[in-house]
């Protein structure tokens, strides 16, 4: 038998035999049906105790590798063709830009750590022995009861804890609205145009189909959506995404009407408006229709998206559902970090972080937008002051794949607005630019980068992006885009 072992120290000598074999016999080295030697000879020519061959012996036959009988001796097993273990690779984390202006990306260079540590401490010592089994399907009592209380206080939204469900960011929130309706019967959701491309991701994984709704200044066109006859309809009325447009009392009045009057669901995406940094921010939606709105909030804009912890304040009629939803699949964020987020905002950590970042974002803001007007002087910024993005539209003349894939180049990270975001109707080209986590010098250092590189992009050849996105969105594509997002992804909320 070709089978050569070097036996090392601090592992069991049975180990390591049973180590060799295995990968010997998955390696084809050792063919099926071949006898392998008695144990007292593989143990003489090892040099190792007989019992240690025959326990290896023993442990490879209860794990399928071998096969003994009596009279026979020990043999190969019969087993699918031979495979190689894969070369052992170290995982290194997601790399970043140099200059990072990909939207979604809170400051976590001013995460409060000794807060949050504090906050974890605190729940480790006073969280009971018995607390440490599976939280409750809808979320610990502690957080609900805290989000329920921050949620009325700072958004007018109209919630009791026991109606308020946490979950594991807004895309898993969306999944579990979307699978509620498509089992009461639903077929269509209408999504922002240009919108969170996530949002329609989440909408056809559900076997539901998304229905584009254009949005202007005044945010979604409540009129193309009573047209276009959807079931529900899902956007980011306080601070759209992309366009950061803030919706009018008038549209929020119509569409509150329109849900109302064909007992249709508007899932609101609270995901940023914490910040808004020349007047106070306008209330959820939800509190105009508590029964008609789904309100989702996330901390990933407020503190950051490695917590995972979001929430859900659906209609009544929803919430057992979805609650049973979260009990089949056990997926919720873990109860330490729950209980230590509700002492964080019980005892003002939360609120006091906000004012914090409410100011450093908006100087972050009027840096950027002082230096693309100085460096990008022919692009024009939509969007309300606030939250962590803005839409820098460019001349119509500029090749906007082109330009970004060079500032990439150059170091600078971005979107585009026909690649990153759900484009359908006719849009000049864009960039979907973040300006939370650099800092004031590199975010004036990606302004020259990309005043060059605008400057240096030739028009586009064919300029149809409504035929390239519906293309890029047919029915096969996602996994596609999906594989592409080493460099692109989004940061979700």
């Amino acid at each position: 038998m070709n089978l050569d072992v070097e036996f090392r120290r601090g592992t069991s000598l049975r180990s390591q035999l049973e180590h060799a074999l295995r990968t010997a016999i998955r390696a084809g080295k050792l063919q099926p049906g071949a006898l392998l030697p008695p144990s007292r000879v593989l143990a003489e020519h090892f040099g190792v105790s007989r019992g240690v061959v025959v326990d290896s012996y023993a442990q490879l036959v209860a794990e399928g590798y071998l096969s003994a009988r009596q009279g026979s001796g020990t043999r190969v097993a019969q087993l699918p063709a031979p495979w190689g273990p894969p070369e052992p690779r170290r995982l290194e984390p997601p790399g970043r830009y140099r200059y990072e202006l990909r939207p979604g990306l809170a400051d976590f260079h001013v995460f409060p750590r000794a807060r949050w540590q504090s906050a974890l401490v605190q729940a480790l010592r006073d969280l009971p022995d018995a607390r440490l089994t599976y939280c409750a399907p809808a979320g610990a009592a502690e957080l609900r009861n805290a989000v329920a209380e921050h949620l009325a206080r700072m958004r007018g939204v109209v919630v009791e804890p026991e109606c308020l469900v946490i979950c594991c960011g807004v895309s898993h929130g969306l999944s579990l609205v979307w699978a509620a309706l498509r089992a009461r019967g639903a077929n269509r959701v209408a999504i922002e145009d240009p919108g969170w491309r996530w949002q329609r991701f989440t909408v056809e994984q559900a076997g539901l189909e998304a229905v584009p709704i254009r949005v202007d200044d005044e945010g979604l066109v409540v009129a193309d959506l009573a047209a276009a006859g959807p079931d529900a309809v899902v956007l980011t009325p306080a601070h759209q995404y992309p366009t950061g447009a803030v919706m009018s009392p008038r549209r929020r009045q119509q569409l509150v009407g329109w849900a109302r009057e064909h007992d249709a669901l508007i899932v609101e995406d609270d995901y940023d408006v914490e910040y808004r940094y020349d007047r106070h921010p306008v209330s959820a939606l939800q509190g105009l229709a508590p029964d008609h709105v789904v309100f989702l909030g996330t901390t990933a804009k407020t503190l950051a998206p490695a917590l995972r912890i979001a929430w859900i304040v659906p209609p009544d009629r929803l919430v057992d559902e979805l609650t049973a939803a979260l009990r089949i699949t056990g997926v919720t964020p873990p109860t330490l970090d729950q209980v230590a987020l509700a002492s964080f905002i019980a005892d003002s950590g939360l609120e006091r972080h906000l004012r914090r970042m409410r100011r450093r974002y908006a100087e972050k803001r009027e840096i950027l937008v002082e230096a693309l007007e100085q460096h990008v002087p022919d692009a024009v910024v939509h969007g309300a002051s606030a939250g962590l993005h803005l839409l820098a539209v460019l001349p119509d003349d500029v090749d906007e794949h082109v330009a970004a894939q060079r500032a990439r180049q150059a170091g600078v990270g971005l979107h585009e607005l026909h690649y990153h975001c759900t484009t359908v109707a006719p849009r000049p080209p864009a960039f979907v630019l973040g300006y939370a986590l650099p800092t004031p010098s590199e975010l004036r250092a990606a302004a020259r980068i990309l005043g060059a590189v605008v400057q240096a992009a030739p028009a586009p050849a064919v300029r149809d992006w409504s035929l390239k996105e519906r293309a890029d969105w047919s029915e096969g594509n996602i996994a596609r885009l999906l594989a592409l997002e080493a460099d692109s992804t989004c940061a979700e909320s």
